[in-house]
């Protein structure tokens, strides 16, 4: 099992939005716990962001990157499909 860690900024958005979309973010966290990178929407990302993972909610993304020694998952950014990447 792992341990979530979620960066100030990421806490800052997702506290931002609905209830609804809270909800959801907060579920897809959760389940992250028992397998975050063998999901099937968790996409390796590329370039400048190679060693992160991505997962689409909507028009939501949530940035994560995994310590598999020591089994934590830090999310360093959940935002707007546009602002994310910046």
């Amino acid at each position: 099992m792992f341990k979530i860690i979620v960066h100030k900024r990421a806490l800052k958005y997702l506290n931002k939005l609905t209830s609804f979309r809270k909800t959801k973010i907060k579920n897809l966290l959760t389940g992250l716990i028992n397998n975050p990178i063998q999901r099937e929407d968790a996409k390796p990302m590329l370039g400048e962001w190679k060693g992160y993972y991505r997962i689409r909610i909507g028009n939501v993304r949530l940035i994560f990157w995994v310590d598999l020694n020591k089994k934590i998952i830090y999310v360093d950014h959940i935002g707007p499909r546009g602002d994310v990447y910046k």
